[in-house]
């Protein structure tokens, strides 16, 4: 203990003896530390904490599978019906319980609010073992249709509009105009699904649960595995239970989607599609902290050349070369904690940073935070870290070696610490490439995205959602008024150019789709019932979104609902189902061939538009007249000249003038709803752009350093070569060609690495090929241009020393 004691103060004084080395090694250590933990506190909060609820592990996400309806994978939700069938012929969950998720009308007086809502099965909450803060949650007896008027709020919503006041349990709100009690208040922290803040209970009327509303997929099922069981054995239950449905329900097109039932473990489900950007990321940081420690490496392998005599000297009065390795290793270690404390304290502000721009895009990213976890894995990174960048060092001072040090002059090196200095600066170069490369990719794909046709023109247009309550507007003839008035307001608004409505608007996550038959003889017969996707709209809403007409017409006031039902098609629709032909005139209807809905007479045609993502082409698209089926929920569209934000107070006023308890609310324009369908995309591309520039500035100090001291070293070469005649020009050549070669070798490595490496990263593109050329190779003249300046200003500054004064120096 005495030994090591004495080793720590040794290594803090050769700290203090040299601030300016000292100071560049420990921030450098800080910034890979830093960034690590922080990236590892987001991958815990987001992939490895378990799930806030009792035996997360065993919470499983219910799916339906129908191949072929466009939808992901092919998954979709689940009918009333389809619920039924499960909880009765399961074997294997203790526990399912339904949630039918959206928004509501909470009526406060002055203020209406449009808060995100859901109805539950009143076992939900046992179920994932949430506790209420105050009051109770759902008896099984107000799952019954009549009796189901009580809700349970959110401690947010709680604290936000009732002001923490612990008598709200027992009164009565206004929920879409029809008032409901408070029974209950959850606590702090618990939201399922996701941004819920007031529950009410899931109550399934006879038509809910009759054949005809099988295909109505609009429930998220939640299950809770029995105990011993593993997954593969509850998905061999529920495809037993799948191929029993589809014998029972003969008429229902089971067969004809390949039906079956998908199950996927809640976590999974929860944190999406965001897995592999998160390891890519993690992987980012590992290269960054590695650059890093090479850059450190060949700091000390320099200064342990510097103290060459030194080593040598205490070698002659007797220190063994294990002794100089120990030594060296704790100046390293301390090195290397000292960065970890500073890296620790920058996490908390580089969490901050993440957080704020990761919030929308990560699921959990709020509840980040540095914890015991991540201070246990910074300490290890520290200490590993720590040994890795002084090992070699170390070992290159303790070796045997003779005494030159002490007969005076200069130190000098020989040819292993030389190989050893380029091979570090050939690995930073070549990790560099990597994440240069990665960026580059990512940033070829999202180039790529934004040059994807969405269908419709984003500039210049405000949207905004308005829900109108079934209690007040319960007649079709309502809603239609509602939407008549308001646009015919709005249209006649200064700077407005034109006003329209529809019932999902595009790439904002909302939509609707549906069985539709279509009447064509030029497919077969069995394909005739695709799943369309299907938007209510005013006639005017394809001239506010710049929705470009290619045959027919759009929507016309007349075509009212005791005109002759209509519709439009898009372009796929029209290629895929009447091809060769005029669509216009052609006929559709809602639902299967059994379906009784009337045949409607397709009017016109419109461009394909993304409904979806920006990266696939939707499904086949069909659009209904609001005249003759009025949708109570629908988003407005307004082309504005200007800036359409500046007409939103304007556009609020009119929404309250006709009624004043409708909430508006998802106030954007066109051009951030694109944005926040790219927010994932986005959040890659700047947190691997921000990683590889650190990794870029890395190489580069690294690169000067060694060349720094490399010219050095070479004084009296240059000075011989000057005093006889060469050209300053030449020797300025012979030093750049001397550096470059390292780096070219740095180069060519990383090239390899990532052709192969970045394979891993092929989810994450788009349109580009994993080892695209203009990527590769743009990272590595960006490397080589920052490595040729790293090299050229040493080199520079070393053919403007005197000859004779380099020569008298040696």
């Amino acid at each position: 203990m005495g030994i090591l004691m004495q080793d720590l103060r040794f290594a803090i004084r050769q700290m203090a003896k040299k601030p300016g080395f000292t100071a560049v090694v420990v921030l450098t250590m800080a910034l890979g530390i830093g960034a690590n933990a922080a990236i590892f506190s987001v991958l815990d909060a987001v992939l490895l904490r378990p799930l806030p609820y009792s035996d997360p592990d065993r919470l499983i996400k219910v799916w339906t599978r129908f191949t072929g309806i466009g939808a992901p994978n092919d998954q979709n939700w689940v009918s009333a019906p389809e619920f039924r069938d499960f909880q009765q012929l399961n074997k294997s969950f203790s526990d399912l319980a339904a949630i039918g998720s959206g928004s509501i009308n909470l009526g406060v007086k002055g203020s209406p609010q449009r808060v995100v809502g859901a109805s539950v099965s009143p076992n939900l909450f046992p179920m994932l073992g949430a506790q209420t803060l105050l009051g109770r949650t759902f008896l099984p007896e107000e799952a019954q249709p009549g009796r189901d008027h009580e809700v349970v709020l959110s401690y947010g919503l709680w604290r936000r509009v009732f002001g923490g006041n612990t008598h709200v349990i027992g009164s009565t709100i206004d929920i879409d105009g029809v008032p409901m009690s408070v029974v209950g208040v959850m606590p702090s922290g618990f939201s399922y699904p996701d941004d819920a803040e007031i529950w009410g209970p899931l109550a399934f009327s006879p038509d809910d649960l009759s054949e005809s509303s099988r295909g109505g997929h609009g429930l998220e099922v939640l299950g809770r595995m029995k105990p011993g069981l593993s997954l593969a054995q509850v998905q061999s239950d529920m495809d037993r239970v799948g191929r029993t449905m589809i014998e029972e329900h003969g008429s229902y097109p089971y067969t004809k989607f390949n039906f079956g039932v998908i199950l996927h473990p809640l976590l999974e489900e929860t944190v999406g599609d965001v897995k592999p950007s998160l390891i890519v990321l993690m992987a980012a940081v590992g290269l960054v902290l590695l650059i890093a420690c090479a850059n450190i490496a060949n700091l000390l392998l320099v200064r342990s050349t510097e103290r060459q005599q030194e080593m040598e000297t205490r070698m002659a009065l007797g220190a063994s070369g294990a002794r100089l390795v120990r030594q060296l290793l704790t100046e390293s270690v301390v090195l290397a904690f000292t960065g970890g404390l500073i890296g620790v304290a920058l996490t908390p502000w580089i969490l901050h940073g993440l957080v704020g721009i990761a919030a929308k895009s990560l699921p959990r990213a709020v509840h980040t935070a540095i914890d015991g976890r991540a201070l246990i894995l910074t300490a290890a990174i520290s200490l590993a870290t720590g040994i890795l960048f002084g090992l070699a060092p170390a070992l290159h001072a303790g070796r045997k070696r003779g005494f030159e040090g002490l007969k005076g002059g200069r130190s000098t090196e020989g040819k292993r610490p030389k190989r050893l200095r380029s091979a570090l600066v050939i690995c930073e170069t070549a990790f560099s490439l990597l994440l240069v490369a990665g960026a580059g990719l990512l940033l070829r794909s999202f180039a790529e995205i934004l040059k994807v046709d969405p269908g419709f023109r984003p500039d210049g247009v405000l949207t905004m959602r308005i829900a109108l309550p079934d209690s007040v507007y319960s007649k079709p003839a309502q809603v239609r008024a509602f939407y008549t008035n308001l646009l015919d307001r709005v249209q006649r608004l200064p700077g407005v150019q034109a006003a329209g409505a529809v019932s999902a608007l595009p790439l904002s996550g909302q939509g609707g789709s549906g069985t539709t038959t279509i009447d064509s003889q030029s497919v077969r017969l069995e394909d005739t019932t695709p799943e369309a996707d299907q938007r209510v709209v005013t006639p005017d809403y394809f001239k506010a979104m710049g929705i470009s007409l290619v045959r027919g017409r759009t929507f016309e006031a007349h075509d009212s609902d005791t005109a002759a039902p209509v519709a439009i098609v898009d372009e796929s629709l029209a290629q895929a189902y009447w091809p060769n032909q005029d669509p216009v005139g052609k006929r559709l209807h809602s639902g299967g061939r059994g379906s009784t809905a009337p045949w409607a007479t397709v009017v016109g045609v419109v461009r394909h538009v993304h409904n979806r993502t920006l990266e696939a082409r939707s499904r086949v698209e069909v659009y209904w007249p609001e005249n003759q089926r009025p949708s109570g929920a629908m988003t407005l569209a307004v082309q504005v000249a200007g800036n359409p934000m500046n007409l939103v107070p304007t556009i609020q006023r009119e929404v309250a003038s006709i009624d004043p308890d409708l909430p508006v609310y998802h106030v954007s324009s066109m051009t951030e709803v694109m944005g926040d369908s790219l927010e994932r995309r986005r959040l890659a591309l700047i947190l691997l752009a921000v990683f590889a520039g650190l990794a870029l500035l890395l190489a580069s100090v690294g690169i000067y350093g060694v060349t720094s001291y490399g010219v050095a070293q070479r004084h009296a070469e240059i000075g011989l070569r000057m005093a006889l005649g060469a050209d300053r020009g030449d020797v300025l050549g012979m030093l750049i060609r001397s550096g470059m070669a390292t780096i070219v070798a740095g180069l060519a490595l990383g090239l390899v690495m990532a052709v192969f490496l970045t394979r891993l990263m092929s989810g994450l593109l788009f349109s580009v090929r994993a080892w695209d050329p203009v990527a590769l190779g743009g990272a590595a003249v960006l490397l080589m241009i920052a490595a040729l300046l790293a090299i050229f200003v040493p080199a520079r500054r070393a053919t403007k020393v005197n000859p004779m004064v380099a020569l008298r120096y040696e």
